[in-house]
């Protein structure tokens, strides 16, 4: 028998606290669960707060090169070539979204395959592994995620030259994960003029690691207006 002190106290009027609705399409998950399970999943996938709302719903294209973006972007997430470590690599100037669709890429991933992925800006991970390299070998840990990771974003890759220590461990990371077929998906503020001549990524991250990216990555130039600079979105 449900009591009126059990009625007072439920706090979703559609799913009634379970976290499921019955729809016409079957059960779903009710949206007062989505935002909570997806709130946990930022956190697993160390989605950023700043992306936290980051989805290709709200992503709008402004330049055709942004329009084309977005479809591979959601076609990648749907078709299967992931699975023998085909990965994505957005290059164009600061503000035109590379970050949002490659954040919009991790959530769909873990919305329609349950696969959580792990995001990092580039920068960053080398400060935290150097870090972790001179303090604790327990701290380790870190490189074997971003090796493992079943789909990993570097975000911000390339922004600045690599000393030899990051280029040996980026190159460690890249060669694992090509070894291994793991796909990998890169943001870049890089120009690079044409995927068949991509001086400036060879001149800026090394040889090696250059032509493991041509052969992994599709290469996708985003387009368009500074969102930051129309106040619309972020990169």
């Amino acid at each position: 028998m449900i009591l009126k002190k059990d009625i007072e106290e439920i706090k979703c009027n559609k799913c009634y606290d379970t976290g499921w609705i019955k729809t016409d399409e079957g059960v779903v998950r009710c949206d007062c669960k989505e935002k909570e399970y997806q709130k946990k999943a930022n956190i697993l996938m160390n989605i950023p707060k700043r992306y936290a709302d980051a989805t290709f719903e709200n992503f709008r294209p402004i330049s055709e090169e942004q329009k084309k973006a977005k479809n591979i972007s959601q076609e990648y997430v749907y078709e299967n070539d992931y699975k023998k470590g085909k990965g994505l690599f957005f290059y164009g100037k600061p503000g035109v979204g590379k970050t949002h669709l490659a954040v919009a890429i991790l959530k769909e991933f873990y919305k329609t395959r349950n696969i959580i992925g792990f995001f990092y800006d580039a920068r960053i991970l080398m400060n935290d592994l150097k870090s972790a390299f001179d303090v604790s070998s327990s701290n380790k840990d870190l490189l074997q995620r971003v090796i493992k990771t079943p789909i990993l974003v570097l975000d911000d890759f390339g922004s600045e030259r690599l000393t030899d220590w990051a280029r040996d461990i980026i190159n460690y990371i890249i060669a694992s994960r090509y070894n291994e077929e793991l796909p990998i998906i890169i943001t870049s503020n890089i120009q690079i003029e044409a995927k068949e001549n991509p001086e400036q990524l060879r001149e800026r991250i090394g040889e090696s690691i250059t032509s493991r990216l041509l052969h992994m990555c599709e290469f996708i130039e985003v387009a368009g207006e500074d969102y930051r600079m129309l106040g619309k979105a972020k990169d």
